[in-house]
């Protein structure tokens, strides 16, 4: 897992989130009849989030990334991303508000960031060996019909 990019670097060193999810889906196949899959664990996942306060169609909203990495394990086989994962141990260092950033001090502001980045790799590596995945069914495809509370959406196929 590589530092976050410029544009990152302010919400990665002091605007951290965490992302709750069952799992999520991904896709393989071509344009059109792509397959869709449900990739989870048997745990209530914590996604690495980052947060900010933009500007949305001329109103200031908060809006968050969940922070991605190198898929392994059943995400890889699927798809060449994944989220980053917290395990619980990690959710207070990663939720701390006191900014990695030193003033001043562009090397400890650098330092802090890959030691929370190396924290961050070898969590959603431990995550990763956990999740698995299923073919769903291509329900999952249209947004504006199915019901997103329908069960059915993440079970086997």
């Amino acid at each position: 897992m590589k530092l976050p990019e410029r544009f990152w670097v302010g919400a990665f060193s002091r605007s951290r989130c965490i992302v709750p999810m069952l799992g999520y889906y991904e896709w393989t196949g071509e344009k059109g009849s792509k397959t869709p899959h449900w990739i989870h664990s048997d745990e209530l996942l914590a996604a690495a989030g980052l947060t900010w306060t933009t500007e949305v169609t001329g109103e200031r909203r908060r809006v968050f990334v969940v922070v991605t990495r190198e898929a392994r394990d059943a995400s890889g086989e699927i798809h060449a991303r994944m989220p980053a994962f917290l395990t619980r141990d990690l959710w207070d260092a990663w939720l701390d508000p006191q900014p990695l950033t030193v003033d001043g001090d562009n090397a400890a502001s650098k330092q802090n960031r890959l030691q929370l980045r190396d924290e961050l790799e070898a969590s959603s590596s431990t995550i990763a060996t956990t999740m698995r995945t299923h073919v769903v069914d291509r329900k999952v495809n249209n947004v504006r019909t199915v019901n997103p509370s329908d069960p059915s959406l993440i079970a086997a196929v």
